[in-house]
């Protein structure tokens, strides 16, 4: 039943129109920002910074500069559109009483839920991987010689599994957001207030220890695999990433058990 029930939902979302539409706009938003990246690191480079009004005092070490071109892209794409596309897809379950539908097919509300987050978990990671492999195939096409040479199979995983870890959570925000909404607004404007507190620093100003609680501010070292200014630790990012996965899996769980309890009038244990 619980593999039945996964394929279901797998095929559902991945067959929506509008996954395929975001996704494709994804795609098309991460080549461009790959292009416009190698375009600079390599004026940057060969010395030709002139040519494209960058400043060559900005210049890092080679191995920064290929591992923030590899995190660069694939980053952006992910952490800050996919989980708007990801609320998208999961308000359809809403549409049109198929909520209530699902329940009829599979009266099991652990094993709808298990299936919804292994579902959005794998288009999460295999959307990750595809935006990850277009922009490592670009860079090792069209970086430049001696910065090619950086590139290497440990370096690239090591930058993948960090971006997967930010997608995982934050797309799991997405489920829990569409749980409590079951709208698709209300979910993308609380998406999009996260966002604009984590880059304008508004939250910052207010709180600085409750701006470390955002996972873009308080793991911003694990993804970039360096500290710079006052940021957390990278072994604190990774587990405010680990902590917020747990977290929101829990409340997950408890709102379903909440919701499923009252509708058929009897405690579930």
């Amino acid at each position: 039943m619980l593999s039945q029930v996964i394929k279901g939902y797998l095929y559902k979302y991945s067959h929506l129109t509008l996954f395929k539409m975001g996704l494709f706009i994804l795609v098309v938003v991460s080549l461009f920002f790959t292009y416009q990246n190698i375009q600079v690191i390599n004026a940057l480079h060969t010395g030709a910074a002139n040519s494209v009004n960058i400043d060559p005092n900005i210049i890092e070490t080679p191995y920064r500069t290929v591992r923030d071109a590899i995190l660069s892209s694939p980053y952006q794409a992910t952490v800050l559109f996919l989980p708007i596309l990801s609320a998208l897809i999961l308000a359809t379950d809403y549409q049109f009483g198929e909520d209530e539908f699902s329940s009829l097919i599979c009266a099991n509300w652990k094993i709808r839920l298990f299936s919804q987050i292994f579902s959005i978990i794998a288009i999460s990671i295999t959307t990750t991987f595809t935006l990850f492999l277009l922009n490592a195939l670009l860079l090792k096409f069209m970086l430049v010689s001696k910065l090619q040479s950086i590139l290497s199979i440990g370096l690239m995983l090591d930058v993948f599994i960090r971006i997967v870890a930010f997608t995982i959570t934050l797309n799991l925000l997405s489920l829990l957001l569409v749980k409590i909404t079951k709208r698709s607004i209300p979910s993308l404007i609380v998406i999009v207030l996260l966002l604009v507190f984590s880059l304008s620093g508004i939250l910052r100003a207010i709180s600085p220890i409750l701006d470390n609680l955002l996972p873009l501010i308080g793991a911003k070292s694990f993804a970039f695999g360096r500290i710079e200014a006052n940021q957390t630790t990278q072994v604190y990012g990774a587990i405010l990433l680990l902590f917020e996965t747990f977290l929101t899996t829990i409340c997950l769980f408890y709102l379903e058990k909440i919701k499923w309890g009252k509708k058929n009038e009897k405690p579930i244990a």
